[in-house]
Protein backbone atom coordinates (compact mmCIF):
# COMPACT_ATOMS: atom_id res chain seq x y z
CA UNK A 1 0.00 0.00 0.00
CA UNK A 2 1.58 3.30 -0.99
CA UNK A 3 1.52 6.49 1.19
CA UNK A 4 -0.95 8.35 -0.79
CA UNK A 5 -3.72 5.14 0.19
CA UNK A 6 -2.33 5.12 3.69
CA UNK A 7 -2.95 8.95 3.89
CA UNK A 8 -6.32 8.75 2.28
CA UNK A 9 -7.39 6.39 4.02
CA UNK A 10 -6.26 7.84 7.22
CA UNK A 11 -7.85 11.27 6.28
CA UNK A 12 -11.64 9.37 5.18
CA UNK A 13 -11.61 7.77 8.22
CA UNK A 14 -11.06 11.17 10.55
CA UNK A 15 -13.49 12.74 8.30
CA UNK A 16 -16.06 10.25 8.26
CA UNK A 17 -15.87 10.55 12.83
CA UNK A 18 -15.96 13.98 12.81
CA UNK A 19 -18.89 14.12 10.54
CA UNK A 20 -21.26 11.25 12.24
CA UNK A 21 -22.70 13.33 14.42
CA UNK A 22 -24.26 16.70 13.16
CA UNK A 23 -23.90 19.68 15.02
CA UNK A 24 -25.88 19.86 17.74
CA UNK A 25 -27.32 23.49 18.01
CA UNK A 26 -26.89 25.14 21.23
CA UNK A 27 -29.70 25.52 23.43
CA UNK A 28 -30.77 29.21 24.69
CA UNK A 29 -32.20 29.87 27.88
CA UNK A 30 -31.54 29.13 31.58
CA UNK A 31 -28.09 27.90 32.09
CA UNK A 32 -29.46 24.49 33.99
CA UNK A 33 -31.60 22.29 31.92
CA UNK A 34 -34.81 22.17 34.62
CA UNK A 35 -34.31 25.71 35.45
CA UNK A 36 -37.48 27.79 34.74
CA UNK A 37 -38.61 28.45 31.15
CA UNK A 38 -39.93 31.70 30.11
CA UNK A 39 -43.49 32.21 31.63
CA UNK A 40 -46.40 31.80 29.17
CA UNK A 41 -49.70 34.25 28.92
CA UNK A 42 -52.54 32.59 31.05
CA UNK A 43 -55.75 32.62 29.09
CA UNK A 44 -58.37 35.35 29.90
CA UNK A 45 -60.58 34.28 32.31
CA UNK A 46 -64.21 32.71 31.36
CA UNK A 47 -65.94 35.10 34.29
CA UNK A 48 -64.37 37.34 37.06
CA UNK A 49 -65.96 38.63 39.80
CA UNK A 50 -65.07 41.82 41.66
CA UNK A 51 -66.31 42.99 45.01
CA UNK A 52 -67.07 46.78 46.33
CA UNK A 53 -68.12 47.23 50.02
CA UNK A 54 -69.39 50.94 50.32
CA UNK A 55 -70.95 52.04 53.86
CA UNK A 56 -72.91 49.39 55.09
CA UNK A 57 -73.00 47.79 51.77
CA UNK A 58 -71.29 44.89 49.37
CA UNK A 59 -71.74 43.96 45.81
CA UNK A 60 -70.19 41.65 44.08
CA UNK A 61 -69.99 42.00 40.21
CA UNK A 62 -69.93 38.62 37.85
CA UNK A 63 -68.93 39.19 34.47
CA UNK A 64 -68.88 36.53 31.86
CA UNK A 65 -67.37 36.92 29.74
CA UNK A 66 -64.13 37.93 32.02
CA UNK A 67 -62.49 40.00 29.97
CA UNK A 68 -64.27 40.84 26.93
CA UNK A 69 -63.79 41.81 23.25
CA UNK A 70 -65.03 45.31 21.83
CA UNK A 71 -68.65 43.78 20.27
CA UNK A 72 -69.08 41.07 22.55
CA UNK A 73 -72.45 40.35 25.04
CA UNK A 74 -71.18 40.78 28.12
CA UNK A 75 -73.75 39.57 31.32
CA UNK A 76 -72.86 41.24 34.16
CA UNK A 77 -74.63 39.99 37.57
CA UNK A 78 -74.77 41.96 40.77
CA UNK A 79 -74.88 40.40 43.93
CA UNK A 80 -76.36 43.30 46.24
CA UNK A 81 -75.79 42.87 50.28
CA UNK A 82 -76.10 44.77 53.08
CA UNK A 83 -73.67 44.49 56.10
CA UNK A 84 -75.10 44.16 59.32
CA UNK A 85 -73.28 45.45 62.56
CA UNK A 86 -74.30 41.64 63.92
CA UNK A 87 -74.28 38.56 61.80
CA UNK A 88 -77.94 38.16 60.34
CA UNK A 89 -79.49 34.12 61.92
CA UNK A 90 -79.89 33.06 58.34
CA UNK A 91 -77.37 35.00 55.75
CA UNK A 92 -74.59 35.95 58.68
CA UNK A 93 -72.56 38.92 57.38
CA UNK A 94 -74.21 39.75 53.94
CA UNK A 95 -77.91 39.71 54.18
CA UNK A 96 -79.23 39.93 50.08
CA UNK A 97 -81.02 43.01 48.88
CA UNK A 98 -84.33 41.95 47.43
CA UNK A 99 -86.95 44.98 45.77
CA UNK A 100 -84.37 47.10 45.12
CA UNK A 101 -84.00 49.20 41.66
CA UNK A 102 -80.71 49.74 40.53
CA UNK A 103 -79.40 51.03 37.04
CA UNK A 104 -75.79 50.71 36.14
CA UNK A 105 -74.22 53.31 33.90
CA UNK A 106 -71.72 52.24 31.25
CA UNK A 107 -68.92 54.82 30.69
CA UNK A 108 -66.50 54.42 27.98
CA UNK A 109 -62.65 54.74 27.92
CA UNK A 110 -62.97 58.25 26.85
CA UNK A 111 -65.28 59.21 29.76
CA UNK A 112 -68.54 59.20 27.66
CA UNK A 113 -71.55 57.61 29.11
CA UNK A 114 -72.34 54.91 26.41
CA UNK A 115 -75.81 53.49 27.92
CA UNK A 116 -77.91 54.00 31.34
CA UNK A 117 -79.06 50.11 32.06
CA UNK A 118 -82.21 48.90 34.95
CA UNK A 119 -81.28 45.85 36.23
CA UNK A 120 -83.38 43.57 36.45
CA UNK A 121 -84.15 40.49 39.47
CA UNK A 122 -82.59 37.33 39.04
CA UNK A 123 -85.78 34.67 39.78
CA UNK A 124 -84.87 32.19 42.93
CA UNK A 125 -81.72 34.28 43.85
CA UNK A 126 -82.04 36.74 46.73
CA UNK A 127 -80.31 40.21 46.28
CA UNK A 128 -79.11 39.20 42.36
CA UNK A 129 -79.52 41.86 39.45
CA UNK A 130 -78.23 40.80 36.56
CA UNK A 131 -78.25 42.90 32.32
CA UNK A 132 -76.29 42.56 29.28
CA UNK A 133 -74.05 44.85 27.81
CA UNK A 134 -71.57 45.17 24.56
CA UNK A 135 -68.65 47.52 24.83
CA UNK A 136 -68.06 49.14 21.14
CA UNK A 137 -64.00 49.60 21.90
CA UNK A 138 -60.82 48.30 24.00
CA UNK A 139 -59.77 50.13 27.28
CA UNK A 140 -61.63 50.42 30.87
CA UNK A 141 -64.78 51.06 31.13
CA UNK A 142 -66.48 52.24 34.31
CA UNK A 143 -69.78 50.88 35.77
CA UNK A 144 -71.36 52.92 37.88
CA UNK A 145 -74.36 51.49 39.93
CA UNK A 146 -76.75 53.80 41.29
CA UNK A 147 -80.62 52.68 42.91
CA UNK A 148 -82.57 52.70 46.20
CA UNK A 149 -83.31 49.71 48.21
CA UNK A 150 -87.47 49.32 48.46
CA UNK A 151 -87.22 51.12 51.56
CA UNK A 152 -85.53 54.18 50.40
CA UNK A 153 -81.61 53.87 51.18
CA UNK A 154 -79.07 54.89 48.49
CA UNK A 155 -77.17 52.20 47.21
CA UNK A 156 -73.83 53.20 44.60
CA UNK A 157 -70.45 51.87 43.56
CA UNK A 158 -68.52 51.92 40.70
CA UNK A 159 -66.23 49.22 38.80
CA UNK A 160 -63.81 49.23 36.21
CA UNK A 161 -64.59 46.45 33.25
CA UNK A 162 -61.45 45.67 31.05
CA UNK A 163 -62.46 45.15 27.43
CA UNK A 164 -59.45 43.26 25.72
CA UNK A 165 -56.99 44.54 28.27
CA UNK A 166 -54.81 41.42 28.96
CA UNK A 167 -52.93 41.03 31.28
CA UNK A 168 -54.97 43.15 34.11
CA UNK A 169 -53.32 46.01 35.56
CA UNK A 170 -52.39 45.80 39.09
CA UNK A 171 -54.88 47.76 40.12
CA UNK A 172 -57.57 45.30 38.65
CA UNK A 173 -55.59 41.97 39.90
CA UNK A 174 -57.83 39.63 42.59
CA UNK A 175 -61.33 40.05 43.66
CA UNK A 176 -61.77 43.41 44.82
CA UNK A 177 -62.50 44.66 48.20
CA UNK A 178 -59.58 45.16 50.51
CA UNK A 179 -59.43 44.36 54.16
CA UNK A 180 -60.40 41.55 56.04
CA UNK A 181 -63.29 39.33 56.08
CA UNK A 182 -65.29 41.99 53.62
CA UNK A 183 -62.92 41.36 50.79
CA UNK A 184 -64.54 38.72 49.20
CA UNK A 185 -60.90 37.19 49.10
CA UNK A 186 -59.86 33.78 51.34
CA UNK A 187 -57.03 33.57 52.69
CA UNK A 188 -54.57 29.66 52.31
CA UNK A 189 -52.98 29.57 56.07
CA UNK A 190 -50.04 27.07 56.40
CA UNK A 191 -49.91 24.54 59.42
CA UNK A 192 -46.72 25.49 61.26
CA UNK A 193 -44.01 23.23 61.31
CA UNK A 194 -41.34 22.92 63.86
Amino acid sequence: MGSFEKYGLLSLAALLIAAGDPPTEEKKGPPFADGPTEKKAEPKPETRNWTVVKDTYSYTFTFTPGIPEPGQVVEVFVNASSIPKTPHPKYGTRVPIDGARITLDAINPAGELVGRYLTHTMPLASGKYGLHFTPSQDGLYRLVLKGKTSDGQELSAEVKLPVNVWPLPKELEGSGAEGGASSGRSVVKKPITK
